[in-house]
């Protein structure tokens, strides 16, 4: 199960972290790890001497440009984040959760970590299923960059070890489930779709983006549920291409508004 784990290291500026992350996945029996737009020489000496023993995780390890680079082929995608707005802290999980649900998925999976300085950006977090964040004192909820990837791969460790016998719980084969390239596609085309007919609006839409993206997250969706969808998306988009005269966000909003009045008189 451990083996279609990816650990997935977003623009890290420290060869030190690298190495050390190497090493506590060469410990809890991880070995995929990819790097995604490096501040450093993910292979230099001292990223070397921090790996020890984890040095093949190390040498394996893939460099891509950008993250849905990183997420390619993966059925479910995890970002960790202490970045928790209204909506993203109703959609995160711990750990544990999550490495139990992770190992269930019936396919490859991620676990994204951000810079070691500031983490993933909000808008980058738009780019995963769902978001896993560390039970940590709120005065100083933020993990350096190598403590918070040793707690992930740990509960993943010990996922595996519970689940070692048992079958994945996801109903569906793991060739059925669209990849996270497919849900790029999804997600793309139904901001597109949403924002034509004025429903993300306001001073800041992005709030009902990642209350939609991380809603559909938590579903398993097959690569014919996300055509279903992006059909819908392409749908809305040809109707409002076709019938420019209806295309008034506003006032469709007034009229949402006043029907909303209405039932509640």
């Amino acid at each position: 199960m451990l083996s279609a784990v990816r650990i997935v290291l977003v623009a890290p500026s420290g060869p030190a972290n690298v190495g050390a992350v190497a090493r506590v996945m060469a410990n809890m029996g991880l070995r995929e790890l990819v790097v995604v737009a490096p501040r450093c020489d993910v292979r230099a000496e001292e990223a070397v001497a921090y790996a020890t023993h984890g040095r093949e995780v190390l040498d394996a390890a893939r460099i891509v440009d950008d993250i849905p680079a990183a997420l390619a082929g993966c059925v479910r995608t995890y970002a960790t984040t202490s970045k928790l707005g209204l909506y993203r802290r109703q959609a995160a999980i711990p750990p544990d959760e999550a490495a139990d649900e992770a190992l269930g998925a019936g396919g490859p999976v991620a676990f994204a970590f951000g810079r070691e300085d500031f983490g993933l950006r909000t808008a980058e977090l738009l780019h995963f299923d769902r978001l896993v964040t560390i039970p940590a004192d709120e005065s100083w909820p933020v993990l350096n960059l190598a403590a918070a990837t040793t707690i992930v791969c740990y509960e993943l460790h010990q996922a595996g070890r519970a689940r070692a016998g048992r079958p994945p719980l996801t109903y569906a084969l793991a060739q059925d489930l669209a990849p996270a390239e497919r849900k790029e596609v999804l997600f793309e085309r139904l901001f597109d779709a949403l924002e034509r007919v004025g429903f993300l609006f306001g001073p800041n839409p992005d709030h009902l983006k990642y209350a939609l993206r991380h809603l559909l997250g938590r579903i398993d969706l097959t690569v014919n549920e996300a055509d279903v969808l992006i059909g819908l998306a392409r749908q809305i988009r040809w109707y409002v291409d076709h019938h420019p005269e209806r295309r008034d966000p506003p006032r469709a909003r007034r009229a949402a508004a006043a029907d909303d009045a209405d039932g509640e008189r």
